[in-house]
């Protein structure tokens, strides 16, 4: 019986031994998923980080997109009063140019004795 005795205790003891190994193993895997964790998540953030600033970037443009827009709205704006104030203009000249020879023509009716 004490042979019996020892050899189970011999098996226990390697039990626990390998017990202990795989836990300082699973230990091990515990920390290497952890760091693999922890630098997966840095790169996340990083990722995050300039996926917003990507979007900032969209959005600041985006508003220099609309400043130039209403920017060429006014100038077109302008551009069409300017035309219209042309053809006025033109057809004021026009006017006065026909007022003119007529003027000429009964100025020269008088005669000055």
């Amino acid at each position: 019986m004490a042979s019996k005795s020892d050899e189970a205790a011999k098996a226990t003891k390697e039990l626990i031994e390998g017990s202990i190994a795989a836990v300082s193993e699973g230990g091990q895997v515990v920390g290497q998923v952890t760091e693999a964790l922890s630098r997966t998540s840095a790169i996340s953030a990083n990722v995050t980080e300039k996926v917003n600033a990507v979007v900032e970037a969209v959005e600041s443009q985006t508003t220099s997109i609309s400043q130039v827009s209403e920017g060429l709205e006014q100038i077109s704006t302008v551009v069409q009063m300017t035309s219209s104030t042309s053809e006025k203009s033109a057809a004021t000249a026009q006017e006065l140019s026909e007022q003119s020879l007529l003027m000429n023509e009964l100025v020269g009716k008088f005669r000055l004795d």
